[in-house]
């Protein structure tokens, strides 16, 4: 029972594919060993998590800490989070236990205590009501990324359209919905694919700086490109 809700949890995790980049036939390990730009190389430690978790966990510990990119040290810190059975200890942990740890930084903990406590936020209202008095910006995120599924066009339950999710990702009040609509769009963009990987580089080098949601909302969908 347990191993099914984590299941329901999930993570994503992708094999090594081949890419198109600037024109260029391209392995996304050459992405994430030599790209300088943070969030398209954590878009390549996205996709090639699947790959770093047959590694050892020798290995995976030497990454996290010593990568030279931050693609690099993101997919081997997923990887360990995968192998080392991470998940299923956070699973087993009290509401409590979870939320101390999320208030000193620890994002797992963060998305596991809600998704444990996913029940209580049913409709988008909950949620919203729930981020105006959060303070941890862990659970900022955990639940502003599960606000983004309500968000997405076309929901039944608190659709927006891709214009206001713009507005509100740029400009969102509180950091859980600017990360509700990064979430959305990043979501919309893999339905749509309105962006080749180079135009989806562009857009980030164009925005990193100044709206660093909306940039995390191009890394989400950067990662699915490195995966087809």
């Amino acid at each position: 029972m347990k191993r099914n809700g984590l299941r329901a949890l999930g993570l994503a995790t992708c094999a090594v594919v081949m890419v198109s980049l600037i024109g260029l036939a391209v392995d996304v390990n050459d992405v994430i060993k030599n790209e300088l730009i943070d969030e398209i190389s954590l878009a390549a430690g996205m996709a090639l998590v699947g790959e770093y978790t047959l590694k050892t966990v020798e290995e995976l510990e030497n990454l996290a800490a010593n990568g030279l990119t931050p693609g690099i040290r993101y997919a081997a810190e997923r990887a360990l989070f995968i192998v080392t059975g991470r998940e299923l200890e956070l699973y087993e942990m009290d509401d409590d236990a979870l939320l101390e740890l999320a208030k000193a930084g620890d994002q797992d903990a963060a998305d596991m205590w809600y998704f444990k406590n996913r029940a209580q936020f049913k409709k988008p209202s909950l949620v919203e009501e729930y981020l105006l008095t959060v303070e941890a910006d862990t659970l900022a995120i955990a639940a502003g990324t599960a606000l983004g599924g309500f968000y997405v066009p076309g929901s039944p339950l608190g659709a927006k359209t891709e214009d206001e999710l713009l507005e509100l990702v740029k400009n969102g009040e509180s950091l859980g919905l600017r990360v509700a609509a990064a979430t959305a769009l990043t979501a919309f963009w893999i339905t749509t694919q309105p962006l080749t990987i180079t135009e989806v580089s562009v857009e980030i080098l164009a925005v990193t700086q100044v709206y660093p949601e909306l940039a995390l909302a191009y890394q989400g969908y950067l990662a699915y490109l490195f995966g087809l």
